[in-house]
């Protein structure tokens, strides 16, 4: 049983065991009479003395290892050699400075590339081999770094976020088997193009929609098959729908009974789509209007959007949404109004509470928890806001789409639509002949995509060129000008899903780093961990 847990003992002598408290010491000594220079390769037998040498191991049956060994120290017969003496390695057992056996460490270092530092010395401490984090780390970087070859045949590439907003790298993956095969310290074109020369091979190339890797795989490897992702075209499709009906918001609200036809007939039509006036002239009407006026005189004047993001102290996607608005009403947010979230089941009811009088917000929130409402009163309050600096009773909530919804109706599978639904959409198709156009398009692409007819992709972009709306004609723009590679995307099985779960994983080791993962440290744990 001794020789079959501690294998590693045969080639020495343990003289004593001992077992104190929660650990176990083993005191051996070697048996060699003679060893290897390893400075010269001679052989020698001249013993110049000994020390013991203190090696932590695997614990076993929960307690700490430790093999107390005595070594010998040999005098090196050769003259010329720059060594005097050197003391015996035991293989599988001992390395030169080292203070823990080969078996231990290489445990602790997968431990360490699975875990990174804190998690990582948290487990260490439960299964008695404790050590530092730091320590952890030292072992990872230690470890010797990837080579990297020629180029794997279909490769697949992406960004992730070091510091999001401000740092990203670069993965690569070998899309036929799964392998990381490099990360690279940002995301420009030089880098992945000076990448690509240094490996060349690379025969497919799977990407999103990033013009620097596109101009990248351009320069690099101009005879490589860029593969646009069906994933990140289907996301550019939905935004430019959600777009479409932010335009159109005003077509989701059923018409009221008391509404003439005389009277929608004889409406201008300018005002048919505009969004209908609500009570909402109220503090963030005001910062809404307030803000795409400051943006607006920057970026007429040419100021870049980074720039106008610096001097208002607003973030470059809120700035973009408000420069490319021409008024204060046509600025997106997201889902075109405030997502009402959890609170939309009890807007009617807290919309009727306040026209009866009620106002107190903390109140209201206690009444509509009791009807099942599990929102905070915070929410409640927000709100309440417009309508108490509004100083307008309360509109009758009618139970109307919103833009998320609409949204996710005109882009879901109609297999996921109920009865009520498919009415619902029916009703708003019918409502909005352009929603109707946006609809159209969205079937003959998700037709288009999921039967690889990429062949189709040149009469799609017409079609949707001659809607007329904005943000599809903008995202047939944008399809036309990387038109390979989108119609390789909706013709070829290649996609970047491995690339994205990759990009998961690498998510999960920056967490579990704690922000201690430098990029040295976080690309061995991206490319060497199991």
């Amino acid at each position: 049983m001794f020789s079959t847990t501690f294998s590693h003992l045969e080639s020495v002598v343990v003289e004593e065991t001992t077992v104190d408290g929660d650990g176990v010491a083993l005191a051996a000594r070697t048996v060699t009479r003679e060893a290897a220079c390893p400075g010269c390769g001679s052989v020698s037998s001249r013993v110049h003395g000994g020390y013991r040498r203190r090696l932590a191991d695997l614990a076993v049956a929960g307690r700490k290892v430790v093999i107390d060994l005595l070594v010998r120290r040999f005098l090196c017969p050769v003259t010329e050699c720059g060594r005097r003496t050197f003391v015996e390695q035991v293989e599988g057992l001992t390395e030169r400075f080292a203070r823990r056996t080969p078996s231990l460490r290489r445990t602790l270092e997968q431990i360490a590339l699975a875990l990174a530092g804190r998690p990582a010395a948290r487990l260490a401490k439960h299964l008695s081999v404790p050590t530092s984090v730091n320590s952890l780390l030292r072992l990872v970087r230690r470890l010797p770094d990837k080579q990297v070859g020629a180029a794997p045949r279909v490769l697949g590439v992406d960004d992730f976020a070091l510091k999001k907003g401000h740092v990203y790298g670069t993965i690569i993956l070998d899309m036929e088997t799964g392998e990381r095969v490099d990360v690279l310290p940002d995301r420009t074109a030089d880098t992945l193009a000076a990448w690509l020369r240094a490996h060349p091979g690379a025969e497919i190339v799977c990407r999103d929609r990033a013009s620097a890797y596109a101009e990248a795989v351009r320069t690099a490897c101009p005879d490589a098959i860029q593969v646009a992702d069906r994933f990140h075209l289907w996301k550019n499709l939905c935004e430019a729908v959600e777009k479409c009906v932010v335009a159109h918001r005003s077509c989701l609200a059923e018409p009221t009974e008391d509404a003439s036809p005389d009277d929608s007939a004889t409406q201008e039509p300018e005002s048919v789509h505009q969004e209908v006036p609500a009570p909402m002239e109220g503090l963030r009407a005001i910062q809404r209007r307030e803000r795409h006026a400051a943006v607006r005189a920057l970026y007429d004047k040419g100021v870049q959007i980074q720039v106008i993001s610096e001097v208002l102290g607003l973030d470059r996607k809120t700035v973009r949404r408000y420069a490319h608005a021409a008024t204060p009403e046509d600025v997106p947010s997201g889902t075109g109004a405030r997502r009402s979230g959890r609170i939309h089941p009890y807007l009617a009811y807290l919309y009727q509470r306040w026209n009866e009088g009620c106002t107190d917000a903390a109140r209201l929130c206690t009444e509509i928890r009791e009807q099942g409402y599990r929102g905070s009163e915070r929410t409640v309050r927000r709100h309440l806001q417009d309508l108490r600096a509004s100083g307008k009773p309360a509109p009758a909530k009618p139970d109307e789409l919103t833009v998320r919804k609409a949204t996710w109706m005109l882009t879901v599978h109609p297999d996921k639509l109920d009865e009520n639904d498919t009415l619902n959409l029916k009703q708003l198709l019918s409502r909005c002949p352009e929603l109707d156009a946006v609809a159209d398009c969205v079937r003959s692409f998700a037709q288009m995509m999921t039967e690889r007819r990429g062949n189709d992709l040149d009469d799609w972009i017409t079609r949707a060129g001659n809607t007329g709306l904005k943000p599809l004609c903008s995202l047939a723009r944008g399809l036309r000008q990387d038109f390979d590679a989108v119609t390789a995307g909706l013709t070829l099985d290649w996609s970047s899903g491995k690339v994205e779960g990759n990009i998961n994983r690498v998510k999960r080791i920056k967490r579990d780093g704690y922000g201690r993962a430098g990029f040295d440290l976080l690309r061995r744990q991206i490319l060497l961990a199991d």
